[in-house]
């Protein structure tokens, strides 16, 4: 009977304060809608650009010195000067090796007078074959050591046997010299290479003859046009990259070897890449990039983060994150959170 009375009396403290509650409050409030203007992403086709860097280096370097020894009586040239093919560099004293000449002349002509004598009485059977033989080959002789005794007086004098700039110089007034030392070299320059790097996953689409842009830091990057000329057949061992070079015109000697160069190969593989105008890229405190893209019902903006890759033209490439679908907001989109209203004033 207690618990019965106990019973009713909660059942009836229950409905008296369910009675006395007040109803709820509507406390949340629409977000405000935000008017954008969207557009779509620029799908375009272009050639796959291998960036690559390296040096300069020449297309041919020459050593050169004298073949007959002495002393030296003229440098004409300095370090770095540009010669032409032909060109007096240095000269040996040539005394003694003209008068090795003169004799060599004295004999020639002596040997000429003495053959012209022999023969026709060789002819009229008036001395032997073998005189006749003896003369002859004194005339050889004599013509064979006359050559060699010009060859040595114009060897007195070094001439540049290829045109471009004298790389280094290793002779001064004065020095005794030997045969073959090498004393100069020639650096042809007037077409120049840049040798650079290409990586094992790229060599595979690099052709001789596909255009390049080389970049040169000595010129505050100033550009300059080449083409692939030598692709490497060994990879280097330690960077597992392949040595490309590029051969670059190069008429009024501007470009020296050594020089840093940052190249652009253009290649023949196609790709397909997704771009937007660089206002429509927001970031965080924390540098990282982001679009707003509207989401399918076409009323709310979504925060996407996508990967920027470089310019091209007036937009930059999208290289992750974004999808040829999606519609960007390109006007608005700083005042927008994620999963921000939105209404589109402009565009699709």
């Amino acid at each position: 009977m207690k618990q019965s009375h106990l019973a009713i009396t909660l059942l009836t403290l229950f409905f008296s304060l369910s009675a006395c509650k007040e109803p709820a409050i509507e406390t949340t409030k629409a977000l405000p809608k935000i008017k954008v203007v969207v557009a779509s992403p620029t799908q375009t086709q272009r050639s796959v650009a291998i960036d690559a860097s390296g040096e300069l280096e020449a297309i041919k370097t020459t050593s050169i010195g004298f073949q007959v020894p002495g002393k030296v009586v003229d440098v004409c040239i300095q370090e770095g000067e540009a010669v032409k093919k032909g060109q007096l560099l240095a000269r040996l004293e040539a005394e003694d090796f003209k008068n090795e000449l003169d004799i060599a002349e004295a004999n020639l002509l002596e040997a000429t007078d003495h053959h012209k004598r022999v023969y026709p009485l060789f002819q009229s059977g008036a001395v032997t074959e073998k005189e006749y033989i003896l003369a002859h080959a004194a005339l050889l002789r004599a013509r064979a050591a006359r050559n060699i005794a010009a060859k040595k007086v114009k060897e007195t004098q070094l001439s540049a046997p290829i045109s471009g700039l004298i790389g280094s110089k290793d002779v001064e007034l004065g020095q005794s010299v030997s045969v073959g030392s090498p004393l100069l070299s020639i650096v042809k320059t007037d077409r120049i290479f840049a040798r650079v790097s290409v990586p094992e996953s790229e060599i595979g689409i690099l052709r001789c003859g596909q255009k390049a842009q080389v970049s040169i830091k000595a010129f505050d990057g100033k550009i300059f046009d080449g083409s692939v000329s030598i692709i490497g057949a060994v990879a280097e061992p330690r960077t597992r990259s392949y040595p490309v070079k590029i051969r670059i015109e190069n008429p009024e000697l501007l470009l020296r070897t050594g020089m840093i160069a940052n190249a652009s190969i253009l290649t023949h593989a196609p790709i397909t890449h997704l771009s937007v105008p660089g206002h429509a890229i927001v970031r965080d405190p924390d540098n990282l990039s982001y679009l707003f893209v509207v989401d399918k019902t076409g009323k709310m903006a979504l925060k996407k983060r996508v990967t920027p890759q470089g310019l091209w033209r007036d937009k930059v490439i999208i290289s992750q994150g974004l999808a040829p679908s999606d519609r960007i907001i390109v006007s608005g989109q700083h005042r927008l959170t994620d999963g921000q209203s939105i209404e589109i004033i402009k565009g699709s």
